[in-house]
């Protein structure tokens, strides 16, 4: 059974593997060290930088940043390039007509260039879409048709204008927003004219902004 609770322990447990304050540390260093040595800095560099006193300490974060997609899966603490991917999870279904609740699990990893995103792959996810009532929207040159893969940036704002996803009471739902006399207006963008916009005007959960599409779910790992 699909309910929001597991849709919320979903995105919960994703934006809980957000950064501490020392992998931040450690991850601000290595970007500076990089910008002033011209290459990625080595263990013993970054430890003197933050004056630890060895080098496990370092690893142990480094590591971490690694799992987590803040650095380049190889030997060298390299920042991930053009020509590296990130593995995003894909949480489940959304709806793109009748809202539909999203899955309660995790159902794959979908392979996405590092170069594509903003911050990190930890800031987002994917999203199946089921229906017909964004078929005319456009989210980076592509329209969101039934089968396809949303990208998801995590983020609980929008701007008038963006494609959100949003939890309404207990169902999860993309569409348009355009704000309203004292609400919003999600607004569908279908060539279906059965599909009709929805009116909120109390408290709504917005789970983040579409940013990319990727065809009829393809790409999957």
């Amino acid at each position: 059974m699909w309910n929001i609770y597991a849709t919320c322990v979903i995105i919960s447990v994703l934006m809980n593997k957000s950064l501490t304050v020392k992998q931040k540390l450690v991850l601000a260093t290595i970007q500076d060290l990089k910008a002033k040595l011209g290459n990625s800095p080595t263990l013993e560099e970054i430890r003197k930088a933050l004056d630890y006193s060895g080098t496990s300490s370092v690893q142990r974060h480094t590591d971490v940043l690694k799992e987590k997609g803040y650095l380049g899966n190889t030997r060298r603490l390299s920042l991930p390039t053009s020509n590296e991917k990130v593995q995003i999870p894909l949480v489940g279904n959304v709806a793109c007509g009748a809202p539909l609740l999203a899955t309660e699990n995790i159902e794959a990893y979908v392979s996405y260039d590092a170069s594509k995103i903003s911050g990190t792959a930890q800031d987002y996810f994917f999203l199946r879409a089921v229906g017909d009532s964004m078929n005319k929207a456009n989210v980076s040159g592509k329209t969101i048709d039934d089968g396809d893969y949303v990208l998801i940036k995590k983020q609980s704002t929008a701007n008038p204008g963006d494609r959100i996803v949003v939890l309404i009471g207990d169902e999860a739902t993309i569409k348009k927003m355009v704000p309203v006399d004292g609400g919003v207006r999600l607004q569908p963008e279908s060539s279906n004219k059965n599909n009709k916009p929805i009116y909120l005007f109390d408290d709504f959960s917005v789970q983040g902004i579409a940013k990319d599409v990727i065809k009829k779910g393809g790409n999957i790992n």
